[in-house]
Formats: structure tokens, C-alpha cells, sequence
């Protein structure tokens, strides 16, 4: 039990110590501490990222993984910045910090993404047929 709560404590910290490297407010921090709390999966996945600096995949709703929703911070962050890539001077951790913050949202309510997800793939639909 005192291992268990140790290591909570150092991944608050570290959510914590990621959040302030990336600009990112307390607020936000403690938002997405007080949802991982809520998912043993999405706390395990940070751990794992604090670690070894790169996201293991297993954490997952919806059908779309963390790597899933990283990859579609990428891809935002291209097409604000009118960029065919992604540079490296990028953010990368805050991407991962905000695919943390939109799993934590999906798994809070998975039915509100499976709507956003049906609405997308019939508004695209049409591309098959031109």
C-alpha cells in the first residue's frame, strides 16, 4: 500500500514537473491527475511514458489508442502551422500531455467520441465516390 501511494505521489510529481516544462497551467495539471486517478490504464501509460519517453499503446477507448490520439495532436499541430511534417522543434510532450487530456475525456465519456467519430467518418463518406 505505501509503494503503491509512493509511486502515485512521484507520478503527480512528474505530471507536474511535464505540465510546468510545457507551459501548461496547474490547473491543468490537476484536471488531468484527478481524471488519471480515475484510470488505473491511463495512470499506467504516463508511468510507462515518465520511464522510457515514449508511449507503450496500450491504454485505450473508443478502438483508438493513446498512440492514436498523439499521432492526431501531430497532425493538428501540422495543419495549424501549414506544415507537411512534423518540425523538431515541436512540442512533443505537450502533444502527448493533451492525447493524456482527450483519452481522459473519452474514457469519462466514451459515447460523446463514438458520436464524433460516426459524424466524421459519414461526413468524409462522400470522398469515396468522387
Amino acid at each position: 500500500m505505501i509503494l503503491l501511494q509512493s509511486n502515485k505521489i512521484k507520478a503527480y510529481e512528474n505530471l507536474k514537473s511535464l505540465c510546468e516544462q510545457t507551459n501548461e497551467t496547474p490547473e491543468f495539471a490537476d484536471a488531468l491527475w484527478a481524471d488519471m486517478l480515475q484510470s488505473e490504464e491511463l495512470l499506467a501509460e504516463f508511468n510507462y511514458y515518465v520511464v522510457n519517453r515514449t508511449l507503450e499503446g496500450k491504454c485505450s477507448c473508443c478502438g483508438l489508442t493513446l498512440l492514436d490520439l498523439y499521432f492526431g495532436q501531430m497532425n493538428k499541430y501540422n495543419r495549424l502551422h501549414d506544415l507537411g511534417k512534423n518540425p523538431g522543434w515541436a512540442n512533443k510532450e505537450r502533444m502527448v500531455l493533451h492525447a493524456f487530456r482527450e483519452m481522459a475525456d473519452m474514457k469519462k465519456n466514451p459515447k460523446l467520441y463514438e458520436k464524433r467519430e460516426e459524424n466524421e467518418r459519414a461526413s468524409t463518406d462522400y470522398l469515396g465516390t468522387i
